[in-house]
């Protein structure tokens, strides 16, 4: 989030929050135990966040938006037959 001050005897200034914690790809990988090959599907077909570019030769996906992407999905059913007695 962005905060304007203004004063009268100064132009206005603008302060940015805390920058975004950011995984780089192998965490990614890591974090869901997949394959490029798999993230690669998932950007293209399952709307999975799109990496932002960082410099160069570097990209990094905003945390916020990958652990969101990641609550939304449902959640697996249980396939255990064990019961209480």
């Amino acid at each position: 989030m962005r905060t304007v001050s203004v004063s009268n005897n100064s132009s206005p200034r603008t302060t940015a929050g805390p920058a975004p914690l950011i995984y780089r790809k192998n965490t990614v990988l890591a974090k869901f135990g997949i394959s490029e090959t798999t993230l690669r599907r998932w950007m293209s077909s399952e709307r999975f966040p799109r990496p932002r570019q960082l410099g160069p030769r570097a990209v990094g996906w905003v945390a916020a938006e990958v652990d969101s992407w990641l609550e939304e999905r449902p959640v697996a059913a249980s396939t255990s037959s064990h019961t209480d007695d």
